[in-house]
């Protein structure tokens, strides 16, 4: 596809979907914010999980602003993915985000590694947009109730209430078939 297209595409359906995606590339936030109307947990829960995000990302850009990390919550449930630069610190961000008060629990899928590109970043955002086209076309799936965030083009799935397992595994492996998906990690409870 040509690269101006993709990020033309990118930059449309950003505007029509709601993202929840977000970056952050050397302690800067790169992200969209969340369509309180439609989401099912209720103002006083979206409010806690973007509370609870920023914080997140303020411990993790704390400990090393040079990664290239993605932070999201969903039900107090915290996702870190992205790159740090060592072990190190990885360990002491994945430790401190644990012991932050009014959380449910955190998903560690932090890499040890080189940032990602600006490029895979748009490329990220484009797969999110269109694996959120698949779940809006799966039948009876329930998309108000699932948070899509994609990084390192690895998308993960964060939700509950969203649909029988049968309809999210059939939503799931409508997004592992789009093109430039490494993975999917269903996360939805």
């Amino acid at each position: 596809m040509n690269k101006n297209f993709k990020l033309i595409t990118v930059g449309l359906i950003g505007l029509s979907l709601c993202s929840c995606a977000a970056a952050v590339i050397g302690g800067t936030a790169v992200g969209t914010g969340v369509a309180v109307g439609t989401d099912d947990r209720g103002t006083k829960t979206v409010y806690n999980d973007q509370s609870l995000g920023n914080r997140a990302r303020d411990i993790a850009t704390a400990i090393n602003s040079k990664g290239s990390y993605t932070i999201s919550s969903y039900n107090g449930k915290i996702l870190l993915a992205g790159q740090t630069p060592t072990q190190e610190d990885k360990d002491k961000i994945y430790s401190s985000v644990q012991n932050m008060s009014g959380i449910a629990g955190v998903y560690n899928y932090l890499e040890v590694g080189k940032n990602q590109s600006m490029g895979q970043i748009t490329e990220d955002t484009y797969l999110t947009s269109t694996a959120k086209s698949r779940l809006i076309a799966q039948k009876d799936v329930n998309t108000n109730n699932i948070k899509v965030v994609t990084c390192n083009g690895v998308v993960y799935l964060m939700g509950d209430k969203a649909g029988n397992s049968a309809q999210i595994a059939g939503a799931v492996n409508g997004i592992k078939e789009i093109n430039g998906v490494k993975k999917v990690v269903n996360l939805i409870n």
